[in-house]
């Protein structure tokens, strides 16, 4: 368990969070996949695929505020 990439990944999720909250959007999924990881942090048990799933999931949301804007 690499706890600089999870940590890395919770503040890239607060971000996201935060920017699409801010635009008047739904941030919820960005809020439970952090905590979803943050609790498998907690727990010992983040495997690198639930890493690259939050990760995913973030990068589609950020894909999706982004084209929204334009």
């Amino acid at each position: 368990m690499d706890i600089v990439a999870i940590l890395a990944l919770v503040q890239k999720g607060l971000s996201v969070a935060e920017a699409i909250y801010e635009a008047g959007k739904d941030a919820a999924p960005a809020i439970v996949a952090i905590k979803d990881l943050v609790t498998g942090a907690q727990n010992g048990t983040v495997t690198d695929e639930q890493m690259a799933q939050t990760e995913a999931l973030l990068d589609g949301m950020i894909a999706d505020f982004n084209t929204s804007i334009d």
